[in-house]
């Protein structure tokens, strides 16, 4: 059936994970990588009301946590257990400083749905005909420890599952989406696992999600981690496969943009 483009458009928003009415603020302060102090400033509250909110997303965000950036907040969902929740909010969104200063997604741990769903849309070309069979894969047969999990498994016209890791990105330059925002150990582990399981006759994957709706490539940042720069090109080399997708943020969803190219 074919879709208009404002049907079309829907079809590719995601809601965000925290649920509800979005909150416009500004940062006045990010006390630690979880905290911020909030003040609100649009409809649906009293501006200037001073607030806390929990940061998802445990990078540096250079360019996007600092005093005075706007944020879309969302109030916190009540949830029972022992050590109640710190603060009320939870920041979703950060609009970047440098032009053209999109809204980015604060919600790493969010990417895998979304490329999840940019595979039952069939916006991954490189991966057309996988979908997710599985999540949170743990390698138990691996003996040397810290175990990484892997996020997905994806299964498609091959007669083999793929372990398919996903990585956030919400720094760019120039329109290149650059990951890591911080020198990554783990990101580090997860290439080292995929380029052995790749070496040894396992299709593996390592597929970036640019939370951002400016991003036309995807880079590994030499300057910030060289040494997943070298990882990256080894993991390639090793026969991981590579794959990138954009997502424009909005206020009260993520619309996937579709495929774009990873850059070596």
């Amino acid at each position: 059936m074919d879709h208009s483009r404002a049907e079309r458009s829907v079809l590719a928003l995601v809601p965000h994970r925290f649920r509800g009415p979005p909150l416009e603020a500004v940062l006045v302060e990010r006390r630690n990588r979880f905290l911020a102090i909030c003040r609100l400033t649009g409809p649906g509250a009293v501006p200037g009301t001073i607030v806390l909110a929990h940061v998802p997303d445990r990078g540096r965000c250079l360019d996007l946590l600092l005093p005075g950036r706007p944020l879309v907040l969302v109030e916190a969902q009540g949830r029972p257990g022992p050590i109640p929740r710190r603060t009320g909010y939870t920041a979703i969104l950060a609009r970047a400083r440098t032009p053209p200063s999109p809204w980015v997604s604060l919600d790493p741990a969010g990417a895998p749905r979304l490329v999840e769903a940019a595979l039952e849309r069939g916006l991954l070309p490189s991966l057309r005909g996988y979908a997710v069979c599985g999540r949170e894969i743990s390698l138990s047969r691996l003996r040397k420890r810290p175990r990484p999990r892997i996020d997905l498994m994806l299964q498609g016209p091959a007669s083999r599952d793929v372990l398919c890791e996903v990585k956030s990105v919400g720094a760019a330059r120039d329109g290149v989406a650059l990951f890591p925002d911080a020198p990554t150990t783990r990101g580090l582990r997860h290439l080292a696992v995929l380029s052995r399981l790749a070496r040894g006759g396992h299709p593996t994957a390592l597929i970036f999600c640019a939370q951002r709706g400016d991003a036309i490539a995807v880079r590994a940042d030499a300057e910030i981690d060289p040494l997943f720069a070298r990882a990256l090109r080894t993991a390639s080399r090793a026969g991981v496969r590579l794959a990138a997708m954009a997502c424009e943020a909005t206020p009260v969803g993520m619309r996937l943009s579709g495929e774009i190219p990873v850059l070596l």
